[in-house]
């Protein structure tokens, strides 16, 4: 897979300035992916509401996340694509997800930190996908931070998903 370029769009769901497009070179052609930054809702162009791949995602996806699904057409225009808030996990990091406040309406975005797993403990965390080994990270459920819907850029910042920027002392 080839990275062809990437942009900032209008958000199909808020019509916020900072929806991120990215383009690439599969085998079975080119796919585009946006990913909203300001509502965390994310889709591409193999989720067309007749596809195999949006029939797959439905199968697999939490019912929350499914009932937040949106149908909206890509930024600069094409068929119709299935629209979803994200859920994003990064073991050493730490997981955002979208969590109801009272119902499908009321909802927003949960940040939940990984802390390390002192090293006498990690035969208690056995990772099944790779069995002999252990996860060194778990998720902090006691300090979870929450976040308004339309606030995914601020829960993404508290992740700890973008670079500091380095400055240097002269």
């Amino acid at each position: 897979m080839k990275q062809l370029g990437d942009k900032l769009v209008n958000s199909p769901i808020c019509d916020s300035d900072a929806c991120y497009e990215s383009e690439f070179q599969t085998a079975g052609g080119p796919i585009k992916t946006w990913l909203c930054m300001t509502s965390g809702y994310t889709s591409n162009t193999t989720m067309t509401l007749d596809s195999k791949g949006l029939k797959q995602t439905l199968e697999f996806t939490a019912e929350l996340i499914k009932d937040l699904r949106q149908d909206h057409e890509p930024p600069g225009g094409g068929e119709k694509l299935a629209w979803f808030p994200t859920a994003i996990t990064l073991p050493s990091k730490g997981m955002i997800f979208p969590e109801p406040i009272k119902n499908t309406d009321d909802w927003g975005w949960t940040v939940v930190k990984a802390i390390p797993i002192p090293e006498e403990d990690q035969h208690k965390y056995p990772d099944a996908t790779n069995p002999g080994t252990f996860y060194k990270h778990k998720m902090d459920m006691k300090n979870m931070k929450r976040y308004d819907k339309l606030c995914f850029m601020d829960a993404a910042e508290e992740l700890g998903m973008f670079a500091k920027p380095v400055t240097s002392e002269d």
